[in-house]
């Protein structure tokens, strides 16, 4: 999903990423102690590298460097969804999560090097649990659901790499690919862990239909906030390609602020897409992508800006017919003003699907809709202390028909026992059966917060607001019993209470 944030010899610096350079550290076991060589001036140097080399991370046939890298981040949550609110202690998502990196290159030849990158999460809670079930995440919702992310180690990635000053890096394992989230990395305000366009926290939330009668858990639809890609990878709004796989990836040198990748990486058909594994014998679906960066300054502005695209051999959509391909355009810049601090970050996404579903109400097959996401994010970032930089943003995201995973599934089922208007059109009718479509949606997230960077402890503190308000249309349909012959069709419209967020929280670099 963030890939970038720690490739070896790619993307954009971390340093840009996150507003301030991050060290490595050397890891030892235990303490160290060198063996009693005596007292002489010889013994006494002997001694002195044996103390030096028994403190430093083990290298193995000492040709090979390592480094250890990461963060810990930990998180103070409240939120309400209309009727239930909670307060929760934990950590922030997937591989946003606290992890550490063991990377490290040797020396082939004057201007040639390998290397490797070993990334991995480590177990945590999702930031906020309710019957021992988290909140948030992309498997998560207010019952009894834990998606076990951080239930464990988990291997972000393993790959290796070969790589020329002059001709670039080829990298190949299980790797971040070209387009794994590189306009949401073009974010350079210092605050993209701490919040980006992903929309992590609230989307696994099932949807608290107005005038449902009911409050609690009972009152809730089987719905959840509408934010599906089409490809089905990551799927949280524009992490559509945002998972490691096994694949290939070519990383260019720096060109007068330009560099681009492109990489093949492909899906077996093993990968669960909602609860549902996909047939055994099903052939792999491979993706191709690139992309493009840049980042420069021109005059007082600092600029970064990236474009990726991808396309796939096929989809993870349970729901379409099988072959149908995927086509993914991301584009995201930041212009910074560095004198005043004053910048503002933006991005756009498309996603369309080559495929088709049946819509019971008109008797045929359909295209999926495409999606369209906007995202925009001001911010100030001054040095209003001697602790480092504070960083106050706004931000506002769209995502706009992101529902292809309810295309053209009878939504009735979400609303039985409830009041609303999609609850008191599905009740049951004798010799009727009623279907409730879904037919567009949109969700609008806003919010503010604030970063305080501590320089002395290469350490993050913030605060933030979110709020997510979401639009369903549907179509509902009285047929036949037991027929499927359409009687009539006319629009529904339920709402939906909105979503509430605050947090605080902390992160360390190491």
């Amino acid at each position: 999903m963030f890939g970038g944030l720690t490739k070896t010899s790619s993307r954009i610096a971390i340093a840009a990423a996150f507003g301030l350079t991050l060290g490595g550290y050397a890891l030892s076991s235990g303490p160290a102690k060198a063996a009693d060589l005596g007292g002489d001036c010889c013994a006494d140097l002997e001694e002195r590298v044996a103390e030096l080399e028994a403190t430093t991370v083990r290298k193995g046939n000492k040709k090979v460097s390592v480094t250890l890298s990461g963060w810990v981040v930990k998180t103070v949550n409240w939120w309400d969804d209309g009727d239930i609110s909670e307060g929760h202690v934990g950590d922030k998502d997937a591989d946003l999560a606290s992890r550490f990196a063991i990377t490290g290159s040797a020396t082939i030849a004057p201007g040639w090097s390998g290397g490797y990158n070993i990334t991995v999460t480590v177990p945590g809670a999702f930031a906020g649990q309710i019957q021992d079930g988290n909140v948030f995440g992309i498997n998560s919702d207010q019952f009894n659901e834990d998606s076990g992310l951080l239930s464990g180690i988990n291997t972000l990635y393993s790959y290796i790499f070969l790589k020329s000053d002059t001709w670039g890096a080829l990298n190949w394992g299980y790797l971040s690919p070209a387009s794994d989230n590189p306009a949401v990395l073009a974010d350079i305000s210092g605050t993209v862990i701490e919040s980006n366009a992903v929309l992590f926290e609230g989307s696994g939330f099932f949807l608290r239909p107005k005038g449902a009668g009911v409050g609690g858990l009972a009152g809730l639809s089987g719905l959840t906030t509408p934010v599906q890609c089409n490809s089905g990878v990551g799927n949280i709004g524009v992490d559509c390609y945002g998972a490691p796989q096994s694949g290939v990836r070519y990383d260019s040198p720096t060109w007068g602020g330009f560099r681009f990748e492109a990489s093949w990486t492909e899906f077996l058909e093993s990968i669960p897409m909602g609860g549902v594994p996909f047939a055994i014998g099903a052939p792999n679906i491979d993706a191709y992508d690139i992309a493009v960066f840049y980042n420069g300054d021109w005059g007082n502005f600092k600029v970064s800006a990236a474009y990726s695209y991808t396309h796939m051999d096929g989809n993870l959509l349970v729901a379409t017919n099988s072959g149908a391909d995927v086509n993914l355009h991301q584009a995201g810049a930041t212009v910074m003003h560095v004198p005043s601090g004053l910048g503002l970050y933006g991005m756009y996404q498309n996603d369309s699907l080559d495929g088709s579903y049946f819509n019971p109400v008109t008797d045929r097959n359909q295209g999926f809709a495409d999606t369209d996401v906007w995202y925009l994010k001001p911010f100030i970032k001054r040095t209003w202390n001697p602790a480092g930089a504070t960083v106050l943003y706004g931000e506002y995201g769209q995502y706009n028909n992101q529902f292809n995973g309810f295309a053209g599934n009878n939504q009735c089922g979400a609303f039985a026992g409830l009041g609303g208007s999609a609850g008191t059109f599905c009740a049951p009718v004798i010799g009727v059966d009623t279907g409730l479509f879904v037919t567009g949606s949109e969700v609008q997230r806003w919010g503010l917060g604030v970063v305080q960077e501590i320089d002395s402890a290469a350490m993050h503190l913030f605060a933030r607001w979110q709020h997510q308000d979401v639009s369903i249309d549907f179509v509902g349909a009285n047929f036949v019993a037991g027929t499927g012959t359409v009687i009539n069709s006319q629009r529904v419209g339920q709402g939906f209470d909105d979503f509430n967020l605050f947090q605080v929280g902390g992160i360390i670099f190491f």
